[in-house]
């Protein structure tokens, strides 16, 4: 005959096991899918990505969607618009991509006018298994949308972050090119966008740029 005590103690073992793992499911981050938050800018601001000096970057309604507009900054400023995505395991296939093309304070394109664009793609290595990825996404902003993506792997590596930086900025006064700075343990990954080809510039180093549509997305 079954010990009454017995089986109430078994049955408190089997729900605090069942508790147990249904907060490990809770707590689990997604897997896959897409990992930016508000890339769209669907929110009608800037809810899940970091803003350095609001007073350069607005987002704006635009032929039916938002749209990030982003006004040109002294060089050497650091004010940029940013999303940084935290993995605890980051193997896995991904594609990062995001839609840029020249706008004035509505979001509308400004005809005639070419328009560089700073974007920059960092996987941050916290895994201490090696030198993190660096890829630079930057190119040229017309009055057409243009997409620019980058397919990538990370394979044997553990923890690691994902980080998008947009940043308009001007020209160097002196008219020399920038030299690459802050990326000591960090692989440049070399090659043309897979998107639009930049372009010959034409514009008076004066003009925003428009982003949409920012994904990340792991496969």
């Amino acid at each position: 005959m079954c010990n009454p005590a017995i089986s109430v103690k078994l049955y408190r073992i089997h729900a605090l096991r069942e508790l147990a793992r249904w907060g490990a499911a809770m707590a689990e981050k997604p897997t896959s899918g897409e990992l930016f938050v508000n890339g769209d800018f669907a929110t009608g601001d800037f809810t899940g990505w970091t803003v350095v000096n609001d007073e350069y970057m607005s987002v704006v309604p635009n032929e039916g969607r938002r749209v990030a507009v982003l006004k040109p900054v002294p060089y050497g400023a650091r004010i940029y618009l940013s999303q940084l995505v935290v993995r605890d395991r980051s193997d896995g296939d991904y594609v990062v991509g995001f839609w840029v093309r020249t706008s004035d304070a509505n979001g509308d394109s400004v005809p005639g006018v070419t328009r560089r664009t700073a974007v920059q793609m960092w996987v941050h290595p916290r895994d201490n298994l090696g030198d993190g990825l660096w890829r630079s996404m930057s190119g040229a902003a017309t009055s057409s949308w243009a997409k620019y993506t980058w397919q990538f792997s990370i394979k044997g590596r553990r923890n690691q972050d994902f980080e998008i930086v947009f940043q308009n900025e001007r020209r160097r006064p002196d008219g020399l090119s920038t030299l690459p700075a802050g990326r000591d343990g960090y692989h440049t990954i070399l090659g043309p966008n897979e998107g639009a080809a930049p372009a010959a510039l034409d514009d008076d180093d004066n003009c925003s740029f428009a982003v949409r549509d920012v994904t990340l997305f792991r496969a």
